[in-house]
């Protein structure tokens, strides 16, 4: 068996693989990624590997699967599988606790494998029964795949969409299964008899507007019976015609398609075919994620049995292409593969309602051909391929470099999101408060990858009670001490015999609170201390003065310039220079009460105004609150920003940059906001350097964070850390604009689960 693996990797020029590696216990705080298939599949494997490293694994027997039931479940276990290291090592592992799969991919089925020896069939009967029985996301699956592979199906769903297509007669015995699909002019639609006759193909034939055409069938015969004719040789036509015939089952058709012109110029018979690969993001959106183009000879069908690979880059330059053709030309290939995708997904959603939901189409191969139309160079879809396609790229990547493309990148971390989600469900989540109304979001979430939530709040009448699996009526407002209010959340946890798998609080003035109770259930979490001096502006500027004289090294690291904080006691306790100051209260979040002062005169009105204010206003999310202290601070001129950053086991997984619109006339408080951020990368950097050292400084290892920071002729200045992030319109934007969920990132850090973030992202606006 590892003879054909090793080979694969030779000519990755990889190391062989190590035989058993020692025998390891299954973390479940990992994803584990399976991929049901024959041992060479590499390139999909060092895709995943150079990501998340022995989190993927290649399973060739059914034996190295378990299946055990849980409650109304079917739940799959790897036992052994084929993973490797981030350097490109592979190693046959196996586990001595079985290791919960979540995620398939399926390349073994009973269609595949029709043709193949008896062995293979059976192999691929069993891994296609495992598919079957699976509740963890998968691939595709064979319910899809029969519509996907379907080149009929697809042909007129991308012609409905005004792809462009080759003209289409389609003959087929059985033609109920296309009800759906509206009438199209390029796609014509002719009911087939076993007992057509030579004279009545070729009237067909005769009549069908193209001078020369290709025959073929649309099942997985296509690419052997495929041939190329012309109205030179009808008797040919014919001929090859019956033999499509033969090859059909009765949901299959045959089609005979204009003939598309790929030549790549006059001088020689080469022609180009572009293998186009498309891959579902999360939130549904499509992107094309790499083109590799198939050069071949013109009087056969090119496939990658009968052509070379070369980079589209290599065609562009082939036909001589400037490069605004080229770009032009490759802005059409990508809308072409995009709107495919989409007329897949939206049919899947509408139609294919009995396809269990674990079940979607994630990424697709398109065959594609360039050529010249209307004056410029159009490409037109001739087929869709599964995604059992990503076997051309292997080969391309061998044929031109012994470095991987990233060209897989999008698809492994479509699957690791909804590895993420699968994670989830079924856990516990201890949930401190149930916030405001702009919280729902976290608790639909919640709801929608089946967390059982357990309430703590106060108000038996709050919104949140019914996403709830438990609530507890506790009465854990501000004034009670945190340690009390800790203690009896924990109290009660134990008494019901709860099992908790982590905690979370979507209100800020509960995280030191949410972070002692994790701490007292051994839950991961911040300390108290950190999460308690994160919340006050003053304490965080004293806590960044406190660096390691003696250790050089760790205060270049931990250096962040915080804007400087005075606790304001006395008016004339503030020098004449320090004017103009902000006065705001420690606490205040949002800018709530933020004042620009000009003069001693008014700082004295509004600290009395101030004063006043602490003694009558109850704490409520953003609002003073009676504990807080009135301060101060410089005020600065520059730009100002939120950095949204994602922190795990001290770790800095990603961070995102928010561009504050201009302040309003004398009081601290930005007008807009804007997202992704119009400044150069450089100085994005710098900022969510700025942020992050800025949480390190005061320990906070693990959550998802909002600094307030500005930028001054003097550099970055950090102005706020918030110990806990749940604005809704940064869930949103984060997830409209980078794919980025917030609330996904929030509940795995809950329960110790790092996950995985494309720092190198690209936004899509």
């Amino acid at each position: 068996m590892l003879e054909i693996l090793n080979s694969a990797l030779q000519v990755y020029k990889l190391k062989p693989i190590k035989e058993y590696q020692t025998e390891q216990e299954s973390d479940e705080r990992k994803p584990c990624i399976v991929f049901f298939s024959e041992e060479d599949r590499v390139s999909l494997l060092w895709a995943t590997s150079k990501i998340l490293p022995e989190c993927a694994f290649i399973v060739t027997e059914p034996t190295w699967v378990r299946v055990e039931q849980e409650g109304n479940k079917s739940v799959l276990y790897l036992l052994e599988g084929i993973g490797m290291n981030e350097f490109g090592q592979c190693f046959h592992t196996k586990f001595t606790t079985p290791k919960k799969i979540t995620f398939i991919c399926n390349f073994y089925t009973e269609e595949s494998y029709k043709f193949d020896a008896p062995i293979l069939q059976e192999r691929a009967k069993k891994f296609q029964f495992y598919e079957t029985l699976a509740d963890c996301p998968m691939s595709s699956g064979i319910e899809l795949e029969e519509y996907t592979d379907d080149k009929l199906h697809t042909r007129l769903l991308a012609a409905a969409r005004d792809v462009n297509v080759p003209q289409t007669m389609a003959f087929g015995f059985s033609l109920e299964r296309y009800s759906h699909h509206p009438i199209n002019s390029k796609v014509k639609l002719i009911p087939l008899s076993k007992n057509i006759s030579d004279d009545e193909i070729r009237d067909y034939l005769t009549a069908f507007p193209p001078y020369r055409f290709v025959i073929k069938p649309s099942n997985l015969m296509g690419s052997m019976l495929c041939t190329i004719e012309s109205k030179d040789n009808l008797d040919r036509a014919v001929e090859n015609f019956k033999k499509c015939l033969d090859s059909l089952q009765d949901n299959d058709c045959l089609l005979v398609d204009e003939f598309i012109d790929s030549s790549i110029n006059d001088n020689c018979n080469l022609g180009a075919r572009l293998r186009v690969l498309v891959t579902r993001r999360p939130n549904n959106i499509v992107e094309t994620s790499g083109i590799i183009c198939n050069l071949g000879y013109l009087d056969k069908p090119i496939s990658g049995a009968t052509s070379k690979s070369f980079s589209i880059d290599y065609l562009c330059n082939v036909l001589q292409l400037t490069n605004d053709q080229k770009n032009q030309l490759l802005d059409k290939i990508k809308r072409l593969g995009e709107a495919v995708l989409k007329s897949i997904i939206d049919y899947e959603t509408q139609h294919l309602t009995h396809v269990p939901p674990n079940k979607q189409t994630d990424f697709i191969g398109l065959d594609v051909f360039v050529k010249q139309h209307g004056g410029q160079l159009e490409p037109f879809l001739i087929e869709v391929n599964s995604h059992n396609c990503e076997g051309n790229l292997q080969v391309y990547e061998v044929q031109h470099s012994p470095n991987r493309t990233d060209i897989l990148d999008k698809w492994v971390e479509t699957m690791l999101y909804r590895s993420y989600h699968y994670m989830l469900k079924g856990k516990n989540i201890l949930i401190i408060g149930g916030g405001d109304y702009s919280k729902r979001s976290d608790f639909e979430f919640a709801q929608q990858v089946g967390l059982n939530i357990i309430l703590i709040d106060g108000n038996p009448n709050h919104f949140a009670v019914s996403y709830s699996s438990q609530f507890f009526n506790i009465d854990i407002n501000f004034s009670t001490k945190d340690l009390k209010n800790a203690l009896a959340i924990v109290e009660v946890v134990r008494k019901h015999g709860i099992p908790v798998d982590g905690v979370i609080t979507f209100c800020e003035a509960y995280v030191p609170l949410s972070t002692l109770v994790a701490s007292f259930l051994e839950k991961p979490a911040n300390d108290y201390l950190s999460a308690s001096i994160a919340q006050s502006k003053f304490l965080t500027y004293k806590q960044s003065l406190s660096y390691n004289q003696d250790n050089l090294a760790y205060e270049d690291l931990v250096k962040s310039d915080f804007v400087e904080v005075f606790a304001l006691k006395d008016v004339t306790d503030i020098p004449p220079h320090y004017y103009p100051l902000v006065i705001q209260s420690d606490s205040g979040a949002c800018a709530s009460g933020v004042k620009v002062i000009q003069t001693e005169e008014e700082l004295r009105a509004k600290f009395e105004d101030y004063k006043t204010s602490l003694q009558t206003l109850t704490p409520q999310g953003d609002s003073v609150g009676v504990n807080s202290e009135i301060i101060v601070t410089p005020y600065f001129e520059g730009s100002q920003h939120d950095i949204t950053l994602i922190i795990s086991d001290g770790e800095l997984l990603a961070g995102y940059v928010t561009d504050k619109g201009l302040n309003t006339p004398d009081i601290s408080r930005e007008t807009t906001a804007i997202m992704p951020s119009s400044v150069d990368k450089e100085l994005q950097e710098n900022l969510v350097q700025s942020a992050w050292n800025a949480c390190h400084k005061i320990n906070l290892k693990d959550g998802v964070f909002q600094v307030e920071a500005i930028h001054t002729l003097l550099g970055v200045k950090i102005l706020k850390i918030h110990p806990h992030i749940s604005a809704s319109d940064v869930d949103e934007w984060l997830f409209n604009v980078w794919d980025v969920n917030l609330i996904l990132y929030k509940y795995l850090i809950a329960f110790g689960i790092k996950p995985f973030i494309n720092k190198s992202s690209l936004p899509r606006l």
